[in-house]
């Protein structure tokens, strides 16, 4: 037969422990909301408003409901097709390399350390010091036989101009080498930083077990750092889906190669700025919101980004 107990009130011993427990709920709320009330502010500010206004926008024109016209329009437009496929194929490409590269050079670093670290890192991050359209400019330039510092390797390839190396699909290989020289070497050092704070016990377990250095980085340290790995995934996908300096760019030294609606995001700012249709343009500025949302979406499930050990539950 079970016996009933009824819970003891607190004693007074325990209870200036209850009292302060209490005392700190409203101190730990005033901590979070000084650090996300920042950005929730920026994200309602210049995200979410924005959005909602392109949205008002590809349904409302001078007043009047247009419907899904805009919409429509945009999905039947003949250069849609072309520059999702260019931006496919670009990313497909590119990511792969990137994510590769990414991973291991951080993990060699991580595996090696030594004075040379240091300087290593700084020799990968120089090339992503210089970004956007000065990078693009740059890659021009590295293109171009008459002031690139490789014109006996482009001369030996045939390639007697900027023109002659932004021809047919060798726009999106040049767009590769330039994503991945730019944006890898910020993701190494971040990479890295995350290493280095895995748990020193972790690590040597693992050696203590006889685990070798290639078993130690994809059965403890890579699933370890799988957050950083995944918010490299997400921020890359984003910016390369939204390539739009870089095509810009170069198109200007290669005149006639390189479409003025290569990319979708080009698309979208020739709606707006030719065209003068500010509905077409939030139309397809929602939709690659969507696809990005979407994508990262699959990437935090799929990495299982934010889940938590049963351990840091309790």
């Amino acid at each position: 037969m079970k016996t009933l107990t009824t819970p003891r009130p607190p004693t007074a011993a325990s209870a200036p422990a209850v009292t302060r427990r209490r005392r700190r709920r409203p101190a730990r709320t005033a901590a979070v909301w000084i650090l996300v009330g920042p950005y929730t502010l920026f994200l309602v500010v210049f995200g979410l408003a924005p959005a909602g206004y392109a949205l008002w926008t590809s349904f409302v024109e001078d007043g009047s409901f247009t419907g899904s016209r805009d919409w429509a329009a945009v999905l039947h437009d003949y250069r849609l097709g072309d520059a999702a496929a260019h931006v496919t194929t670009y990313l497909l490409l590119w990511l792969p390399i990137l994510l590769l590269t990414v991973l291991s050079l951080a993990f060699t670093l991580h595996a090696r350390p030594g004075r040379a670290t240091s300087v290593l890192q700084l020799v990968y991050y120089l090339p992503g010091a210089v970004t956007g359209s000065a990078a693009a400019l740059l890659w021009l330039f590295m293109v171009s036989p008459d002031s690139s510092p490789f014109s006996p390797l482009l001369d030996l390839l045939g390639i007697e101009s900027a023109t002659d190396a932004l021809s047919g699909g060798s726009v999106i290989a040049v767009l590769t080498v330039m994503g991945v020289a730019v944006h890898a070497g910020g993701w190494i050092v971040v990479l890295h930083g995350a290493l280095n704070a895995l748990p020193k016990d972790v690590l040597e377990a693992a050696q203590v077990d006889g685990a070798s250095a290639w078993r130690t980085m994809w059965h403890v340290k890579l699933p370890m750092v799988r957050t950083y790995v995944a918010f490299v995934l997400i921020s890359s996908f984003a910016s390369g889906s939204q390539v739009f300096v870089e095509p810009t760019v170069l198109s200007t030294g290669a005149p006639g190669q390189i479409s003025p609606t290569w990319s979708v995001n080009q698309l979208a700012y020739v709606y707006a700025t030719q065209d003068g249709d500010f509905g077409k343009a939030a139309a397809l500025s929602l939709a690659m919101l969507a696809v990005g949302v979407l994508a990262a979406w699959i990437v935090i499930t799929r990495t299982r980004m934010y889940a938590t050990d049963s351990s840091d539950s309790r």
